[in-house]
């Protein structure tokens, strides 16, 4: 399940972040006991010092709960059926949708300023990697294209070097969940993800705070046009007049 963590900045947020991967991917799941230190720091390549720091963190994050004699174990969060309650509401709920969106807007075009003044050679290497998983996922397999999506915009979370702000996207993605399962079966979106992420990871590239913040906004507003039925076909090149 883990795999050496790959970052010239700190080990022990790279620890978090994979761990943090595993559970929005489904592979470790709530009351899922973690490996032992030792096991961890071996499959991780890491120090059993940094996996302390890493657990350490996870448990002021909430996400993991340490149960002494036992073990770490993954957080069952108690309000978890209000979670699930207000993710079937937001089926429905046109206007609540809407409203998370607009925390989305804030809260992904300032991660993506940040991750273009602070990412490493690392972070955009595992950047381009999901990318070319994406364009290789067939179009009829929305399951591993929406884990692909989620792990795109939680780098971008990481990579700013703001750790409060993976966990708020966390639970902005749990929340939307079904809705952006939807628009993944919306012909052409996947294609259109891929290469506003290609767009995006190019500004951070580049070093262009402007350009990068400009094509996450178009790109969360692509998204919630699709998730509101909302048909458009203008690509960022020509809604830019660039060539």
């Amino acid at each position: 399940m883990f795999e050496p963590v790959r970052t010239y900045g700190n080990l022990s947020e790279g620890v978090v972040n994979q761990i943090i991967q595993r559970i929005n991917n489904g592979e470790l799941k709530p009351g899922d006991r973690l490996p032992a230190e030792r096991e961890l720091a071996v499959a991780l390549g890491v120090s059993r010092t940094v996996v302390r720091d890493a657990l350490k963190t996870l448990v002021g994050l909430g996400v993991v709960n340490i149960r002494h004699g036992m073990g770490a174990f993954i957080n069952i969060a108690s309000d978890q059926g209000n979670v699930s309650r207000l993710a079937s509401f937001l089926q429905i709920n046109k206007g609540t949708v809407d409203e998370l969106f607009q925390v989305r807007q804030i809260l992904e075009t300032q991660a993506v300023v940040w991750c273009t003044e602070h990412a490493s050679g690392s972070d955009i290497d595992q950047l381009e990697e999901i990318i070319e998983k994406g364009k290789q996922v067939n179009s009829g397999n929305d399951a591993n294209f929406a884990v692909l999506d989620a792990e795109f915009h939680l780098k971008i979370c990481e990579a700013s070097g703001n750790r409060v702000l993976m966990r708020l996207m966390l639970n902005l993605l749990d929340l939307l969940g079904e809705n952006r399962a939807r628009t993944l079966m919306v012909p052409g979106r996947q294609m259109q993800s891929v290469l506003d992420h290609a767009n995006i990871l190019e500004a951070i590239k580049n070093r262009d705070v402007n350009q990068a913040k400009g094509k996450m906004s178009y790109h969360l507003e692509g998204v919630h046009r699709a998730i509101s039925g909302i048909e458009y076909s203008v690509d960022w090149d020509t809604e830019n007049g660039e060539s």
